[in-house]
């Protein structure tokens, strides 16, 4: 392997594991979503804030990893797939925050929050495949 193609894998490399451990570390922040939300429903006066807190600083944080995927990756293998699962991604958490918004002001909308952030996880899993593809053929 010459040094040129060497530093080329190196790169993607170096590029995978970075961005497997922002989307990782995003997965993790939006699980915790479902824990403050089965301590909130569980009693604990802390857990509405944390759970709203939170809420707000993954979706801006995923927000700008996914314009920062797009600008970044956009001519790497997988990379504008990438920015685009976390806009995705992003968008649905906003409107998992204005559905969740409606319920704590007394619309009957439970049936849907839940699910929805069922769906917000899995999502956030997909991120973290793609990341773990970047740069391979």
């Amino acid at each position: 392997m010459n040094t040129a193609s060497h530093v080329a894998v190196s790169n993607r490399r170096n590029l995978r594991l970075r961005w497997s451990g922002i989307t990782t570390l995003l997965a993790i922040i939006i699980f915790m979503e479902a824990v403050f939300a089965g301590a909130m429903l569980s009693g604990i006066d802390w857990a509405r804030g944390a759970h709203s807190v939170n809420a707000l600083i993954v979706t801006a944080v995923t927000m700008g990893a996914g314009f920062g995927g797009v600008l970044t990756l956009r001519n790497t293998r997988h990379g504008l797939r990438l920015g685009l699962s976390l806009l995705s991604l992003a968008a649905l958490m906003l409107l998992q925050i204005a559905i969740g918004v409606l319920q704590s002001r007394g619309t009957n909308l439970l049936w849907l929050h839940i699910p929805l952030g069922v769906a917000v996880v899995s999502f956030a899993v997909h991120a973290v495949t793609v990341a773990r593809r970047l740069g391979e053929d």
